[in-house]
């Protein structure tokens, strides 16, 4: 199904994408096209580069474009792509948006700015700003830097500007998502936290914005698959029994998720290094080692 002017519409196994580096910090494009090519060939729906998973807040601005135009030369077209183009600068957020709809971007995301507590009325100007900047579809992430928008903020946000057409919602409450869909219906929620995917897609998220299908992309996108065929026990099979162990021996310590995704990928020498950029730091050695072993016991690795 098209979405406007000529923009793929997201649907399905929406990956946020990490971004290797080589062990001295620097964007590594072999194993970045390595991963491309390992989640398209898995089946996940569409790509999301540059969002929190893929660390750009350590990246610069200029890298974040470069990143961008790499992630687009390597897809080429196969999968619908997004950006995230979130930054506390809306002006930067906006320069990003731009780079991204040259790129033909079929989507950017935008979390509110996360560097001060700014008043309701100034991250609903920053989305506009963002949204009347450009004309690709915008998502806006509804728990994004701990901040939580209503439906029917969302609904207004839309009124205001047309391509404010999806919300990713990674706030624990898969209800919400029937909500979003009754209060706020032109604007289409994608599911946002692993652990209730399967719980969001039957609320009526139409897909997902998640990041472990970087490790196991057969999972998350056999759970859409399984769904999409009315196969609910084959989904929570693969929800149950796979992905939320997984995920969740990786997100025991605040933050160290993306590091514990970039270890697996190493093992599984997808990725040439599990390194990331300060603030993240490595695991210790029992972490690590906890970690790899759960993925041989839940056949991850």
């Amino acid at each position: 199904m098209s979405a406007s002017n000529g923009h793929r519409r997201l649907s399905g196994a929406q990956l946020l994408l990490l971004t290797p580096f080589d062990e001295d910090g620097e964007v590594d494009e072999r194993s970045l096209a390595a991963l491309l090519e390992y989640v398209i060939g898995a089946g996940i729906d569409g790509i999301v580069g540059g969002g929190t998973t893929g660390e750009c807040f350590t990246l610069s601005v200029d890298e974040q474009a470069r990143l961008m135009t790499l992630i687009a030369e390597q897809v080429r077209g196969r999968v619908p792509l997004t950006f995230g183009i979130g930054n506390s600068a809306t002006s930067v957020s906006i320069e990003l948006a731009r780079h991204a709809q040259e790129l033909g971007a079929d989507c950017v995301m935008l979390q509110p700015p996360y560097y001060f507590a700014h008043a309701p009325e100034a991250i609903d100007a920053h989305f506009l700003a963002v949204a009347n900047a450009v004309d690709v579809p915008l998502m806006v992430y509804d728990g994004g830097a701990g901040i939580e928008l209503s439906v029917e903020r969302v609904r207004s946000l839309n009124e205001r500007a047309a391509n404010i057409r999806y919300v990713k919602m990674s706030i624990p409450d898969p209800a919400k998502v029937g909500a979003m869909r009754a209060g706020a219906p032109v604007v289409e929620p994608l599911a946002g936290d692993e652990l209730m995917m399967l719980m969001g897609l039957r609320h009526g998220a139409v897909g997902s914005t998640v990041g472990w299908g970087n490790v196991d992309p057969e999972a998350i996108a056999g759970i859409h698959r399984a769904f999409e065929a009315g196969d609910l026990p084959a989904a929570r099979r693969l929800q149950l029994g796979k992905v939320v162990p997984a995920v969740g021996v990786c997100i025991t310590a605040k933050n160290a998720y993306i590091r514990c995704y970039k270890e697996i990928l190493a093992a599984k020498g997808v990725i040439a290094s599990p390194t990331t950029r300060l603030p993240l730091t490595p695991l210790d050695e029992i972490r690590r080692d906890e970690v790899l072993s759960v993925m041989r016991e839940l056949s991850v690795l």
